[in-house]
């Protein structure tokens, strides 16, 4: 059975890396054969990925990533290692789609899946976009696995046209529960499920061997912060003085929220990691910084203390307060030195977050297999 799921996976670590990881998921799965659908050009740099980019994200903004680029050998760096982990890991269909011939997939697969990440947000994606299998037709296999919707409230706009399209729906899942919570009070029912972000989803041996030996042999703190502040970076400045670690940054994550501190921030840079090298940094640091979903999703997996600090945009915080929630972890947010140090002195039983990813691993897959087998 030929299966075909729209995603994102570009740019993105995290985007990256759920990609790969449902892809291994479902490749897992007998009589299934499942690659990653090629919307809009493989290639990062490619034109059509260039003009979604200008349609969704709109000129402005497009033009500046651009500008990084040119001022920025690590930033072209960037791309290009993760431009060659998509090449080398992700299965991604030789024909490309866009939103006008997209149904023409309908030839080639016989069901599709949608997720995960926020491809459900539409802050960032319309309502009648691909990532809500419209396309389909009516004897294809239709499901999400994990996506996020990423807000809080609709308008009733909104809440009509995602109950049309989830009406057909063979299966339907969210990455968490308040999207879960969201969706049922809109097809009213309890047809939406929880399910694990795909990261999560795979063993933690697979990512083990992904990430390759340790990179830094020294003691440190890895920074993962996508939109902070120069007070954030600050903190962790006096926090790696206090315990005598180095500090390992990625700079520059997001450049509609630049920071130029980090071009004088940490003592290791990484300017171009591969998303495996990313996950390396994770699992051998001491502690971890983020207000990243998925940078704190493998501390987890690698029982790293971390810290949370908050995320522009109160849905961005909700997914990181989900998650914590999920794992039954204590707040591990923080705004202020205090807290900090507060947080560092409180236990996780890493035991019990084990436990729990296993025990919803298997009705994760459990989920994909009754709605694929």
């Amino acid at each position: 059975m030929k299966i075909a799921g729209i995603t994102w996976w570009r740019n993105n670590y995290g985007s990256i890396l759920q990609a790969y990881a449902l892809q291994c998921a479902l490749n897992s799965l007998p009589n299934v054969n499942y690659e990653i659908i090629n919307q809009f050009g493989k290639s990062i740099t490619s034109v059509d990925n260039l003009i979604d980019k200008l349609k969704t994200i709109g000129v402005r903004k497009t033009l500046k990533r651009a500008l990084w680029k040119v001022l920025f050998k690590g930033l072209r760096n960037r791309n290009k290692r993760i431009q060659q982990f998509v090449n080398d890991k992700l299965i991604v269909s030789v024909e490309q789609y866009n939103e006008s011939n997209i149904n023409m997939a309908n030839q080639k697969y016989d069901g599709f899946i949608c997720g995960s990440d926020q491809i459900w947000n539409p802050r960032l994606t319309a309502l009648d976009s691909m990532y809500w299998l419209s396309f389909a037709e009516q004897n294809k296999i239709k499901i999400s696995y994990a996506p996020s919707i990423g807000v809080t409230h609709l308008s009733q706009k909104e809440i009509q046209v995602i109950k049309g399209s989830l009406s057909d729906f063979d299966g339907i899942s969210c990455r968490e529960s308040s999207g879960t919570n969201l969706i049922n009070s809109i097809i009213k029912g309890k047809q939406c499920i929880t399910v694990l972000d795909p990261t999560m989803l795979i063993e933690k041996s697979e990512w083990d061997d992904l990430s390759g030996e340790r990179i830094i042999s020294e003691p440190y703190v890895f920074v993962y912060i996508l939109k902070g502040t120069k007070q954030q970076r600050l903190y962790v400045e006096e926090f790696a003085r206090m315990f005598n670690l180095k500090i390992v940054t990625i700079p520059f994550l997001e450049s509609e929220y630049t920071e130029w501190y980090d071009l004088r921030f940490g003592d290791i840079k990484f300017w171009a990691p591969a998303p495996n090298e990313f996950i390396n940094l994770i699992r051998n640091a001491e502690f971890v910084f983020t207000d990243s979903f998925h940078c704190s999703v493998y501390s987890c997996l690698y029982h790293v203390v971390f810290f949370v600090f908050p995320k522009i945009g109160h849905a961005q915080n909700a997914r990181l307060k989900d998650l914590q929630q999920m794992l039954q972890i204590e707040n591990r947010g923080v705004q202020n030195f205090d807290d900090i140090l507060r947080v560092k002195d409180k236990c996780i039983a890493w035991e019990k977050v084990d436990s729990i990813i296993n025990v919803k691993r298997v009705l994760s897959m459990e989920y994909l297999k009754k709605c694929l087998i």
